[in-house]
């Protein structure tokens, strides 16, 4: 016997036919956006576990601690850069406008939905008010 406090209207044809057409009017987004915004991070941050442990696996058959460390120091740094040029999003209420430094290579990643604005021109960074020209002359 149904639950009366549990809503069903999906269970029915009708409830069924309201699911598609509702579908169809709000169909979230493509295959290919929530893959690269979302389903390739875990896949990434993965590789990148695998690409660290065969470093170290390495380094630790040859024994040589000054090996690993001038190899797996930059592997880990040049991780830290991709994963930010494709998925750093900016902070909404960040009051210190974006600069270049050797950690935040991007204001925007390259996979995200401020990325996608920023390239197609409907979102521009925050000027960088701490450099006046006139400052320097």
């Amino acid at each position: 016997m149904p639950d009366p406090d549990v809503d069903n209207d999906f269970a029915t044809p009708e409830g069924d036919k309201q699911r598609r057409l509702a579908a169809l009017k709000e169909p979230g987004p493509s295959w290919r956006t929530w893959t690269f915004e979302t389903g390739l991070k875990p896949y990434l941050l993965l590789l990148f576990l695998v690409l660290d442990a065969w470093i170290v696996l390495t380094w630790a058959a040859y024994g040589s601690a000054v090996g690993l460390f001038l190899t797996l120091v930059p592997a880990i740094y040049a991780e830290l850069l991709l994963y930010r040029f494709l998925w750093t999003r900016p902070h909404p209420e960040e009051p210190r406008p974006f600069h270049r430094t050797w950690s935040r290579p991007v204001w925007a990643g390259r996979w995200t939905p401020e990325g996608a604005r920023l390239r197609a021109g409907e979102m521009m960074p925050r000027p960088d008010e701490s450099r006046k020209r006139d400052e320097f002359l």
